[in-house]
């Protein structure tokens, strides 16, 4: 196994520019730590420890192996997880908490935090008896199969079946074309046994629509497919290339009846349906992982600000010109741009992990409802995760991207561990969802919870900000922000202006919806105008958690006897308006367009924020550590808690050529197989005699 290479952070060593900037942070950092991660602390730091004992778990080789190779380096890591798991008697919350440890993916996320929660919510309390200790104790492997070559995100489409066969008592699976295998999912092409299968349910010619099955696709022991089955790898991806993604044809093959998942819905003996509580009830996981990545996308970001900020403080570049340098160099940090850019990335990546916390606490509600058959608040966390994935995972995304080329060069080494976090990250712009289809989803709950408020004259189910609007179209014509220049902007004005860009926008879409006649027609004709009201509605989320938070932490820490005028808060409420006037200004036609803003509004503002930038200048540092991010997570010869940059990437290097393979005369790889051959024929053209070996 590889060992730690470069060698984890070593504190005694840490350069002398980053041990000064911890000196100069403001607060101590392990309450932020604690208020970032809560209860889970704790346990995190327990079994990274535990992890990082272990060689197996080193990620210094992964930027040097074949796609094949890091496929299989990633299931020795999940097979160790699996054995200590059984050694520390780890429940499903550590196993989910070490996987997030590793700093890498394996297939093994698919097995638990897809298939084994899709057993739990579609099958009943008699099918969970048989499955579900087989699949905790790995004697079968499973994934999630529902997307098809030729349909994704419109779930109704789908085109396997499953007909029931009366004769035999089972259900016949088949992918009748090209188009409706399944293409995708994770986990398939090699590693799983099992799938739960999605497909549409076919009783006596009747449609039910689509449901899952459970469906073996390889035999024990051999691992071969069975009869009736193709399985195959998809090929390589932007990223994410430790997970084997495939593609599943079915020919026709027969499963028993008691193979149907049946909690929510079943089939008995005589082929009779007995309906679904609730149809939405079959998406359960899938809103589940959409609620993760929300939370991921703002430590994703994280991560990425921790290599950068770190980086930036090591690194010095220009500024020798300016006279107060005395002809020193810059630290990067210092030049304002980059200060700026990092600093609003920061903000953003604080105010997303806010937001997850919230959507993580409404999704945990909603499934232990779900249990028990109650949906209430399905519809709600249905649209809320389909708007604030697509809203995150762009964000995210893009400033990760950002984050990257504010590394410069050594940024665009996979070495820095930032193109194999935003390689992977991408994902998340498609799965579980198009962006686009899923704003278009939350926007479609918007309208209909207006629409049905509107004519029941009852709005106690429209969010409380655009209650107002809604009982008085004429407010949004004279509502004015209270936004004054030259003093602290307050959240509540923040708030204010972006539950008034929400109302505004939602007023025009269903005034234009209900002027062309309301129906799915006139829902297509605005679909640009729906998609900027899901992201409106999405970006005032954000806001408003943030300062939610830290009312809530305020309180926690009144409560605790301590000053909430020290330590972290203060900081946090300054990066919690530097996110919100950042927000505003980087959309502020939205808000000026009906003059809720106006100009010397902006002008100030713009003011603010550089003022705040330059407020917590000397607090990046710590506001990056509380990540608790180690550097096997990292996985970053740049973003080293000891900033031991440039030895880190000479050793690094050094390291990945002692995997390199030789030529194929033991030389340098290349040399013998094609470049011996062009330098000799250029000797001969030029007359030069061959070199004395």
């Amino acid at each position: 196994m590889p060992p730690f290479i470069p060698p984890l952070a070593d504190p005694s060593k840490t350069v002398s520019s980053l041990t000064s900037e911890r000196a100069l942070v403001s607060f101590p950092i392990e309450p932020l730590t604690q208020f970032l991660h809560g209860a889970n602390l704790d346990i995190q730091r327990r079994i990274r420890a535990q992890l990082e004992q272990d060689p197996v778990f080193s990620n210094a080789d992964k930027p040097f192996q074949s796609r094949e190779g890091m496929y299989v380096r990633s299931l020795e890591k999940a097979s160790k997880l699996v054995e200590l798991r059984k050694k520390h008697k780890w429940g499903e919350d550590e196993m989910m908490l070490a996987m997030m440890m590793v700093g890498d993916s394996t297939p093994q996320f698919l097995h638990e935090a897809l298939f084994i929660p899709t057993l739990k919510t579609q099958m009943s309390d008699e099918q969970l008896k048989i499955w579900l200790p087989r699949a905790e104790n790995y004697e079968i492997f499973g994934c999630y199969a529902q997307t098809e070559l030729a349909h994704g995100s419109n779930l109704r489409k789908l085109e396997t079946t499953a007909t029931y066969l009366p004769d035999s008592d089972a259900f016949e699976l088949d992918t009748p074309t090209i188009n409706s295998m399944k293409w995708w999912p994770g986990a398939l092409a090699r590693s799983s046994t099992h799938c739960v299968l999605y497909a549409r349910l076919l009783l006596h010619g009747k449609d039910y629509g689509v449901h899952p099955f459970l469906l073996q696709i390889r035999a024990a022991g051999t691992h071969q497919p069975l009869p009736g089955i193709e399985i195959g790898d998809i090929g390589p991806k932007i990223g994410f290339n430790t997970i084997d993604n495939g593609f599943l044809r079915v020919n026709k093959v027969q499963i028993p009846r008691d193979q149907m998942c049946m909690r929510n819905a079943r089939v008995n003996r005589q082929g009779e349906y007995e309906t679904a509580k609730h149809a939405k009830l079959n998406y359960a996981t899938m809103v589940a992982i959409r609620a993760n990545i929300v939370r991921n996308a703002g430590f994703a970001l994280g991560q990425a600000l921790t290599v950068a900020i770190r980086y930036s403080m090591v690194r010095v570049q220009g500024g020798d010109r300016i006279p107060s340098q005395n002809g020193q160099e810059l630290k990067v940090i210092d030049h304002g741009m980059q200060r700026y850019r990092l600093t609003t990335s920061l903000a953003l990546s604080y105010a997303m992990l806010m937001t997850g916390r919230v959507m993580m606490d409404l999704h945990r509600r909603n499934l232990k409802n779900v249990a028990k058959g109650e949906v209430g608040l399905m519809a709600e966390v249905h649209a809320t995760s389909s708007g604030l994935k697509a809203l995150t995972s762009d964000l995210s995304t893009a400033h990760v991207e950002d984050t990257r080329r504010a590394c410069g060069g050594h940024g665009y080494s996979w070495l820095s561990g930032l193109p194999e976090l935003y390689t992977t990250l991408l994902q998340d712009v498609t799965v579980e969802g198009e962006n686009t289809i899923l704003h278009l989803q939350t926007s479609r709950w918007l309208l209909k919870t207006v629409l049905g408020a509107i004519k029941s004259k009852d709005l106690s189910n429209v969010p409380s900000g655009l209650r107002p609007a809604l009982q008085d179209s004429k407010v949004l014509e004279h509502e004015t922000s209270t936004i004054v220049p030259g003093k602290l902007v307050a959240g509540e004005a923040l708030i204010a202006a972006f539950w008034h860009r929400e109302a505004r926008v939602l007023h025009e879409v269903v005034s234009r919806i209900v002027r062309d006649g309301a129906g799915e027609e006139a829902m297509a004709k605005s679909q640009v105008r729906m998609v900027e009201l899901s992201r409106t509605h999405g970006e005032g989320m954000l806001v408003r958690n943030f300062y939610e938070a830290l009312a809530k932490e305020e309180a926690e820490v009144v409560a605790r006897g301590g000053d909430p005028t020290k330590g972290h808060l203060p900081v946090l409420k300054m990066l919690a308006e530097l996110h919100a006037l950042h927000r505003l200004l980087e959309q502020a036609g939205d808000f000026t367009e009906d003059g809720y803003v106006n100009r010397q509004q902006i002008v100030w503002c713009k003011e603010r924020r550089a003022q705040l930038v330059d407020l917590l200048r000397y607090e990046l540092i710590g506001l990056v550590d509380a990540f608790d991010i180690s550097d096997n997570q990292l996985n970053s010869a740049i973003g080293r808690y000891d900033g031991r940059v440039y030895e880190s990437l000479y050793e690094w290097a050094k390291y990945g050529m002692s995997l390199q393979r030789k030529g194929s005369e033991g030389g340098v790889l290349g040399f013998d197989e094609v470049l011996k051959d062009v330098f000799a024929e250029g000797r001969r053209l030029n007359g030069t005699p061959a070199p004395k070996l």
